[in-house]
């Protein structure tokens, strides 16, 4: 038999809203590390070659294993009837279309309390939250669940930016006119969420022409954590890290494994940058501080061994740290050292009774309980659920 006769390696087939872009390949990322286990393919397919019209012809000439779908944003997503006896299994796909299918799920209720979490550490005086420009399905559902978590956490009411709007009845720049005259009306000391990172930097730009300051005025804090769209903005946005690439592998693996109905996926962590940093000066030894604390938290650096080293009170130290981050020096420490215990839990086989020392904690019983009331989970549970 020759090379091009001989049969080709079992395929799944990503059927992607928008090919190309970062969380489009992170998801294919993860389709293709299970398929390289199972000594599979993986192709990406884009619209509008998977419309359900074409569908069935697409299924015939590739004849897939299974399908992997992308469900969010899509208005015309194939229900798993389309699909006939080929599997399928989507992400972030309505349920009422996904039905018992497999159906990979960002956690909005984890995301909200995370968002209402990193904010209030801030200690705004009121919150808001922004949408997509069209009403997205997703966009309603992570506001909603912030609303609810900022009520709930705080007892604050949330404004939200009126997005009810398709795109064929509002130009671009009526809607960014408006975008700036309701954040010129927003109260000092605002704590804003946006529902992806696209919008948190269109929220940017639109402050900037409202002449509101971020983050002195205004803090923002976004979802998806796209360092190409976060680090380029002005200024740089903080941003909920969900993990895009499990996605993908929970996908396939569903499609591997005869695993039906939905999954949730909840968030990895925040990366802070400057758009959720405090409202005061930036002295030069804060930042040093800073610094001090992404170099050695994990080293069994405390709050009060940091302050010492600088000729100032605690309370001028730890007032001014607070200005300049929006965050007490406690937090901060605590903040790199979950970075780390994450990315070792989610990452590596290290023993989950190794990594409270690794990560400067001086036992396992201090990282538990900050991780049950961070996650609602184990360190061991958590690991199940998220590592690679």
């Amino acid at each position: 038999m020759s090379v091009s006769e001989r049969p080709s390696s079992p395929r799944i087939l990503y059927l992607s809203v928008v090919p190309g872009n970062l969380g489009h390949e992170l998801k294919l990322a993860g389709i293709r590390r299970y398929c390289s286990a199972r000594g599979w393919e993986a192709e990406a397919i884009g619209r509008p070659e998977f419309s359900s019209a074409k569908l069935p012809a697409m299924l015939r000439e590739r004849n897939p294993i299974g399908c992997v779908v992308e469900g969010i944003g899509n208005r015309d997503v194939p229900p798993p009837r389309i699909f006939g006896s080929v599997p399928v299994a989507y992400l972030e796909c309505p349920p009422e279309i996904a039905g018992n299918a497999p159906n990979i799920l960002v956690d909005d209720a984890a995301i909200a309390r995370e968002a209402v979490r990193e904010l209030s550490a801030g200690r705004p005086d009121c919150y808001a939250a922004v949408g997509s420009m069209n009403a997205a399905r997703w966009s309603r559902l992570r506001l909603r669940a912030f609303r609810e978590a900022v009520a709930a956490e705080t007892g604050k009411r949330c404004a939200v930016f009126p997005t009810l709007w398709q795109y064929d009845q509002i130009s671009y720049a009526d809607y960014f006119a408006r975008l700036v005259k309701w954040i010129a009306a927003l109260p000092r000391n605002c704590a804003v969420f946006a529902a992806s990172d696209v919008i948190a930097e269109r929220f940017a730009r639109a402050a900037k022409a409202a002449l509101r300051n971020i983050p002195k005025e205004l803090t923002l804090l976004s979802t998806d954590n796209h360092p190409e769209i976060c680090e380029a903005a002005d200024p740089p946005i903080s941003s909920i890290q969900i993990d895009l690439e499990r996605m993908g592998f929970l996908a396939a693996k569903a499609l591997g494994e005869k695993i039906t109905g939905a999954t949730v996926v909840g968030p990895l962590l925040t990366v802070r940058r400057r758009s959720t940093s405090g409202r005061g000066r930036r002295e030069p030894w804060v930042m040093e501080a800073v610094a001090a604390i992404r170099a050695e938290a994990c080293d069994g650096l405390s709050a009060s061994g940091l302050i010492s080293r600088y000729p100032v009170s605690k309370r001028l130290f730890t007032m001014r740290f607070r200005e300049a981050t929006g965050h007490s020096v406690l937090d901060e420490i605590m903040h790199v050292r979950l970075e780390k215990a994450y990315t070792l839990l989610s990452q590596t086989d290290t023993a989950i009774g190794a990594i409270p020392s690794l990560c400067g904690f001086r036992s396992e019983r201090t990282l538990e309980a900050l991780f049950l009331d961070r996650t609602g989970m184990s360190m061991r549970d958590w690991r199940k659920r998220n590592s690679r």
